[in-house]
């Protein structure tokens, strides 16, 4: 295969990880603002608080609160290397703003995710066929990760390289010191990165007995810095060297796992295995199937006697097991098992350098299968809440198709209204990206052939009847918070007044809630809203009001409150119970009365207790008057 070929296959990967820009309006992604934010907190603050970023981006539930001050309850590794991108991005836009977050985002997600892989495939550049590396740069979890602001794709290929450089040569001693630094750095970035690093030590100590030990030495010696780094950031900010974030988890559900086990890891479980290897919703090799090319090679005779393949598979398996025992091992809002995505570059390593026997009819098919799998969610709102147990068929695809939900790019930022039209350029690349890789060439015509089976299985599962009520519920929350608003649970609210379904109606209250709440928080509403300020949500107006109240500015505290009654009709109930309290307590019973039974028709018994409570304080007044 020409050498120009793999040059264009580079090429496309930049002119993608350059053109997409998956950052969605209002907060959508914890994971990366939890980062942006804690380099953001750096510069601007000199301190790694982000308390003061939610009155901008909102409540994170990526945190660690001690005392008053909030964290990041990820590794700090990342953030920290974002810093000077972040502080160099700030000289063009200023002090973060809600226009401008994407901007310093984008630059911090270009040097932190994609630019390792970029390095990773140009080092591999002379060993790997075009087959090979597509599938690293296209048809693998690292194409998604690579565009998006996660410690994953980078602790992935630190790990990766740690693996090269102890393993491929065994009289290199000096290479230990770098691996070590890598492991290091890998482990800063994603604690679980230790496990397959924990697998590389010991293996050092089944090499040749008058080396193993020096290259040890010269391994702990490479990550000390870091562990040390990092103990001293534990310390620092939780009391203790040995005191983690995750001992300090302010979301209640993530501190419910924390609490299991070891820092949320137990014993693993077989439902988890499937999960994060097999099944629709989170599987490595459903997701994508050429990463089980990469498995076969490990059958090779030739290979599979020597340490370099028995550490890399005990690593695997190793990594496997452990996170199969995570607590929340579907990793929350995510593309496929990100707690797998470490493990990617060792389980392609089979087809950079030691080949397969495999008929070129099964590359085929096994390519794009992965390539549509691994593609297809990156043309609109990549993260699958867990609860879709298809998220291609009953997530992505609805979100194209029936929502036209896609990714923000850099037409739209020159004037290009989000849509197919703008999108057109990434489609272009795909269709390249596989014709490319068809044009390799031994068995060129039945690696074609196995390519058209391959995008028959795919067609066949996308009309697969996956759907379900409650997964076009879920869809339609989470476009209204983080595309544009179209009204989409008036219809589930339709249908769940006409059952009675009080479950169902409470839901849709409190929803409608965390809606307004979520799109008043920045990034702003580019490209699918223009000009549209961010104004104060409605539990901020709620909060705000009783704050007022206890300083004693009534006043300002009923503006607050007919404000939210005004601009949330959703919530003036609410607005109109606290609206009556204040009335009361300043001494304005009548005001309070007639506000109380202005509210009386929109109090169900699905309503939310401020507004329950309006029935019992209007009995209370109404007591009062008796008597």
């Amino acid at each position: 295969m020409p050498k120009g070929n793999r040059k264009l296959l580079i090429a496309i990967y930049i002119g993608v990880a350059i053109y997409v820009l998956p950052m969605f309006p209002h907060n959508s992604s914890a994971n990366e603002l939890t980062r942006w934010a804690t380099a953001a907190s750096i510069v601007e603050r000199g301190t790694f608080d982000m308390a003061w970023t939610a009155s901008l981006i909102g409540p994170n539930v990526d945190t660690a609160r001690v005392g008053s001050n909030v964290y990041s309850n990820k590794a700090p590794g990342t953030a920290i290397l974002a810093v000077p991108f972040y502080a160099a991005a700030r000289i063009f836009v200023g002090p973060p703003d809600a226009s401008n977050i994407r901007f310093t985002w984008f630059v911090m997600r270009l040097a932190i995710s994609t630019l390792p892989l970029l390095i990773l495939a140009l080092w591999l550049y002379r060993g790997a066929d075009t087959f090979s590396l597509a599938a690293l740069l296209f048809a693998s979890p690292l194409f998604i990760y690579s565009l998006l602001f996660f410690s994953h794709l980078l602790a992935a290929v630190a790990v990766y390289f740690a693996f090269r450089l102890l393993y491929d040569d065994a009289r290199a001693r000096n290479r230990s010191l770098i691996a070590g630094a890598l492991a290091g750095l890998a482990v800063v970035c994603e604690f679980p990165a230790i496990f397959p690093i924990v697998v590389f030590a010991i293996g050092i100590l089944f090499m040749d007995k008058d080396e193993r030990f020096a290259r040890l030495g010269y391994f702990v010696l490479g990550g000390t810095p870091l562990a040390i780094l990092l103990l001293a950031y534990n310390y620092s900010l939780f009391g203790s060297p040995f005191s983690m974030s995750y001992a300090h988890e302010s979301f209640p559900e993530w501190a419910e796992v924390a609490n299991t086990g070891v820092f949320g890891i137990g014993f693993p479980k077989i439902s988890n295995v499937f999960l994060l290897l097999f099944s629709p919703s989170r599987g490595l090799f459903f997701f994508a199937p050429v990463l089980i090319l990469g498995l076969v090679g490990f059958l090779s005779p030739e290979v599979r006697s020597t340490l370099r393949h028995r550490v890399k598979f005990i690593a695997i398996l190793f990594t496997v097991l452990l996170m199969s025992g995570h607590g929340a091992a579907h990793g929350g809002w995510a593309f496929g098992p990100r707690y797998l995505v470490l493990i990617v570059p060792l389980l392609l390593d089979s087809l950079f350098d030691e080949g397969s026997d495999l008929s070129k009819l099964w590359h085929g098919a096994a390519f794009v299968v992965s390539f549509v799998f691994c593609t297809l969610p990156i043309l609109t709102f990549p993260f699958a809440p867990p609860e879709f147990s298809s998220p291609h068929n009953d997530f992505w695809l609805p979100l194209l198709i029936h929502e036209g939900w896609y990714v923000p790019n850099l037409a739209n930022v020159v004037g290009v209204p989000s849509g197919l039209l703008s999108t057109i350029p990434i489609l272009a690349a795909f269709w390249f990206v596989v014709y490319l890789v068809a044009q390799r060439g031994e068995g060129r015509r039945r690696f074609k052939i196995g390519l058209g089976i391959g995008v028959l299985i795919a067609a066949l599962y996308f009309a697969l009847p996956l759907q379900s009520g409650e997964d076009a519920f879920r869809r339609a929350t989470v476009a209204e918070r983080f595309f544009r608003p179209g009204d989409r649970l008036s219809a589930f609210e339709e249908s769940a007044t006409s059952r009675k379904d009080r479950e169902t109606l409470a839901r849709i209250n409190d929803y409608k809630w965390n809606i307004a709440d979520t799109r008043s928080y920045a990034p702003d509403g580019f490209p699918y809203e223009k000009g549209r300020d961010l104004s104060s949500s409605p539990t901020a107006l709620m909060r705000d009001a009783i704050e007022l109240q206890k300083r004693g500015n009534v006043q300002a505290a009923e503006l607050a409150l007919r404000q939210g009654k005004d601009k949330f009709p959703f919530a003036a109930c609410e607005f109109g119970t606290n609206l009556a309290v204040i009335y009361y307590t300043s001494g304005r019973k009548s005001e309070a009365m007639r506000e109380l039974e202005s509210v009386q028709a929109l109090v169900f018994p699905w309503s939310r207790p401020d507004c329950t409570r309006s029935r019992q304080l209007l009995d209370e007044l109404n007591s009062e008057s008796i008597h």
